[in-house]
C-alpha cells in the first residue's frame, strides 16, 4: 500500500517544488484556469487521433460519447483549478490518488476495457507542459517570466504525473 501523502512530499522535494515555484502557480493560476476549458478541448481533439485512447472515451459504435467526453473535461477542468492553487496538503494526495485510481481500474461505463493505457496519461502532461509555455509566453510577454512559470508548473504537473502512474503499480 502507497502511503500518498509521504509519497507526494517526496516527490515535491524531488523535482525541487519550492515555495517561489508555488508562489508562480499560484500567481499564473488565473491564466491557467482562463484556458482550461480551450485546454482540454485540444487534448480531448489529441485523444481522438489515437484510437487506442479514443475508445476509453467513446460509444460501442466508436464515435464519442458527448456525456463521458464533457464529464472527462470537467474533471480535467477541476484538476487544473486544484493544480493552479499549488497545493501540497495531504488532502491534495489523497485526491491525486483517487484520479489515479480511476484510470488504472476498469470503467464503470465500459467494463470490456481494459485500464487507460499509461502512455496516454504520460502524454498528456506532455501536451500540457507545452501548452502552458505557449500561452505564458503569449499571456506574459516577457520569455524569461514565462519560462520561469512553466518550469515552475512543470513541477506540479511532474508531481501529478507520478501519482497517476503510481495507482498502476498498486496491485489488488
Amino acid at each position: 500500500m502507497i502511503d500518498w501523502p509521504n509519497r507526494v512530499r517526496e516527490v515535491m522535494r524531488y523535482v525541487g517544488l519550492t515555495e517561489d515555484d508555488r508562489g508562480r502557480i499560484k500567481s499564473t493560476g488565473p491564466i491557467v484556469r482562463r484556458y482550461a476549458d480551450r485546454l482540454t478541448t485540444e487534448v480531448y481533439d489529441l485523444i481522438f487521433e489515437f484510437p487506442e485512447a479514443g475508445k476509453f472515451f467513446s460509444l460501442d459504435d466508436g464515435s464519442p460519447d458527448p456525456k463521458r467526453v464533457q464529464d472527462n473535461k470537467d474533471s480535467m477542468v477541476q484538476w487544473l483549478q486544484y493544480l493552479s492553487q499549488a497545493p501540497t496538503n495531504d488532502a491534495f494526495a489523497r485526491y491525486l490518488a483517487a484520479v489515479s485510481a480511476m484510470h488504472r481500474d476498469i470503467p464503470i461505463h465500459r467494463p470490456g476495457l481494459p485500464p487507460v493505457p499509461y502512455q496516454f496519461v504520460i502524454g498528456t502532461i506532455s501536451f500540457y507542459q507545452t501548452r502552458l509555455l505557449e500561452i505564458f509566453r503569449e499571456e506574459l510577454g516577457d520569455d524569461a517570466q514565462a519560462a520561469r512559470a512553466s518550469a515552475s508548473w512543470n513541477k506540479i504537473l511532474m508531481v501529478s504525473l507520478d501519482a497517476l502512474l503510481g495507482a498502476y503499480m498498486v496491485t489488488s
